[in-house]
């Protein structure tokens, strides 16, 4: 048996999506597979084609599944549900499109079912700085490598009055409680401890929120990323006298211990004699490395496995002590279970009371997780590089107001721009009308607030032609600026899916042979027009037409001349009617008119119908040729009018074939009104 459907345009279609797409008829009580795509298939133990629903899943699944499609052929429209994956112990939440497709070939159900559950996982490492940053007792601020102020803690803003909103991107020069004379002096301590050179700590007079002068001991710190120092780190710790200066000196020192402590649990700690002989290593070190303190302790620096490609660093790094210089890098080591540690490592040179160096301080901390990350992204980089430069789809990523950042090559072989093209241009410009407005209004702050949206989209390339993408969006942090969002759209292209698309809707609601609407056009359209015909408060004409013994012509020459003669028929009727009128075939020789935008007078509406009448008879009576053989023929009507004879189709087109009835047995070629 033939569909009009094919196993070829259903693979076109869906043979590489990852969802699940099932294609079915409808057969008495049960429905029979015809095509499923390669995703679907996977699931079935046996080959499903040609076997019936409930013969393929459990009981239960089919009873709801037959429901879901017998509900959508009911009502003639898409129905979406959401059930538990049917083949498999996961709960995993899918979610079915149901379409039904009614046609003189039969009932089919087309469904595609995806999985729409999802997880997510969200790191917060800066609230973690941010909380150790807001309970420090002392006034602290941080400053970048530029001078602008980055953060400041609670306390900074209530001894000197001075508010973090307000003062956040500007330069801390600025700020007011630092004195004229004094700006060069602050910038010069700023800026040789941003290079590592200047006193770490130097004492202050500086004016409080409270009109009082205080004494303060200004400690810097930088802070440091990829080796470079970024930020500065500044704390400002009120002392009255010497003796509470003092006193302060000894809670630093205590503060220091607790640093040590700290250190001590956070990194690996390891020191040697000058010559290299170990002397101490803590127990995370002993824990990362796998060597036992006893074991190593006494023994040269050499008996660790440093990975081979860092005997030039260790060369430096060693060159660099004994130059009284502290040495900083990453070195990889081999523990002793063979596995591989990354240690961000900083080598301390310490002296003893004449200033030779005694000893070596050695404190790494495991970057393991961070390396392997780094090392990730960077193969994730160098494969999304290879993707976009490859790939057919459109990649594009804009700011949050729509602005291009990137687009992948594609764009200049699909559509036709360059990079010149699109600089400086909203994603919008690439999209027809109502297309930008849909765009710009409506879907790009949807996206902000949802997690992905997938749509239909239409391009419009360089050339003025039209592509029909299946897009995807997405809304990701801006890595420099987190309260900002980023847009990651991804198109493919679907122009010849969508055409057939088109082709295989327009089959389903049209008749195959004379092109005209069938019956299901006819059902789906006819609301409408009564809602519209409400609203005007006009009135609506359905003529009900049999030809005179069509059947004969069949019989007569054959269905060549019948189709053709058909065709002819319908041809007529459209020509003699208004361009808002509606003509469709419903059956073998019975066609429908719908004549709309009549007005509610009954004399004038009857006029207008027996004139579109008498044009139509008399374009049948000047007839056709079909292969040499003139045909004249003619058609008996009945007429109903909407809102009288009732509000339905199915209402009016059951009264307008009993007047029908009434008109064959009065004789051929006439028609008549329904009366009750």
């Amino acid at each position: 048996m033939e569909y009009f459907f094919t196993q070829a345009q259903f693979d076109l279609l869906y043979g590489d999506s990852t969802d699940l797409v099932f294609f079915l008829i409808q057969k008495e009580h049960s429905f029979e597979y015809l095509f499923v795509n390669h995703s679907a298939r996977l699931i079935f133990k046996e080959n499903p084609i040609q076997s019936k629903l409930h013969e393929m899943v459990s009981a239960s699944h089919c009873e709801s599944i037959q429901t879901h499609y017998m509900q959508a052929i009911n009502e003639n429209k898409v129905i979406t549900y959401q059930d538990f994956f049917l083949f498999s112990d996961l709960e995993l939440v899918n979610e079915t499109i149901v379409k039904p497709i009614i046609t003189d070939s039969g009932t089919y159900i087309l469904a595609i079912t995806k999985e729409v559950s999802f997880q997510k996982e969200i790191e917060e490492k800066y609230l973690f700085m941010q909380s150790l940053l807001n309970m420090n007792v002392d006034p602290t601020i941080v400053v970048t490598n530029e001078g602008k102020i980055f953060d400041m803690n609670p306390k900074f803003e209530e001894v000197f009055g001075y508010r973090l909103k307000e003062w956040r991107g500007k330069h801390f020069l600025n700020l007011p409680f630092v004195p004229i004379k004094e700006r060069s002096s602050v910038e010069h301590h700023f800026y040789s401890n941003l290079r590592g050179e200047g006193k770490s700590s130097v004492l202050v007079k500086r004016m409080k929120s409270t009109g009082d002068k205080g004494t303060f001991l200004v400690s810097y710190s930088p802070i440091m990323k990829n080796g470079e120092n970024v930020a500065m780190y500044i704390l400002l710790q009120e002392v009255t006298d010497e003796v509470v200066l003092k006193e302060s000196l000894r809670n630093t020192r205590h503060v220091l211990e607790s640093y040590k402590r700290a250190i001590s649990k956070a990194a690996m700690v390891l020191m040697t004699n000058r010559k290299g002989y170990i002397e101490y290593v803590n127990e995370l070190f002993e824990d990362i490395s796998g060597n036992a303190r006893k074991d190593i302790k006494g023994k040269h620096i050499t008996v660790l496995q440093v990975d081979q490609y860092n005997d030039f660093q260790l060369k430096r790094m060693w060159r660099d002590v004994f130059k009284d210089k502290i040495w900083r890098g990453e070195l990889r080591h081999r523990a002793v279970d063979g596995t591989f540690y990354w240690g961000d490592t900083t080598v301390i040179p310490l002296y003893n009371k004449q200033q030779n160096i005694e000893n070596v301080l050695i404190i790494q901390f495991d970057i393991t997780e961070k390396k392997n990350v780094m090392i990730e992204l960077q193969s994730i980089e160098k494969t999304f590089n290879l993707i976009t430069e490859n790939t057919n789809d459109l990649i594009a990523i804009t700011d949050e107001n729509g602005y291009i950042l990137y687009t992948s090559p594609s764009h200049c072989r699909i559509l036709g721009f360059s990079k010149e093209d699109m600089a400086n241009k909203k994603f919008s410009d690439m999209l027809p009308y109502p297309f930008q407005d849909t765009w710009d209004d409506d879907i790009t702050k949807r996206v902000n607030e949802d997690d992905e949206i997938r749509l239909e989209l239409q391009f419009v390339r360089k050339d003025e032609s039209k592509l029909w993408t299946e897009t995807s969006i997405v809304a990701v942090k801006n890595r420099e600026h987190q309260d900002k969002l980023q847009h990651v759209i991804v198109s493919r292209d679907i122009t010849e899916r969508k055409n057939l698309e088109e082709h295989l809707t327009f089959m389903a609601y049209h008749d195959s042979l004379t092109q005209l609407p069938n019956r299901s056009f006819l059902m789906k359209a006819f609301p409408k027009l009564v809602h519209s015909a409400e609203c005007k408060k006009t009135s609506i004409a359905v003529l009900y037409l049999d030809g005179d013994d069509f059947k004969s012509i069949n019989d007569s020459y054959g269905h060549d001349v019948g189709d053709e003669f058909i065709r002819k028929f319908g041809e007529a009727l459209l020509k003699n009617v208004r361009q808002q009128d509606l003509v469709a075939r419903i059956g073998g020789d019975e066609f429908v008119i719908v004549l709309t935008d009549l007005c509610m007078d009954m004399d004038k509406r009857i006029e207008l119908t027996n004139q579109i009448i008498h044009n139509i008879k008399s374009s049948l009576k000047k007839g056709w040729l079909i292969k040499q053989q003139a045909f004249h023929p003619t058609t008996s009507i009945g007429i109903v009018y909407f809102p009288e004879c009732g509000n339905t189709i199915d209402e009016l087109l059951k009264k307008a074939d009993k007047a029908l009835y009434e008109v064959k047995g009065m004789g051929k070629n006439q028609y008549l009104y329904y009366s009750e």
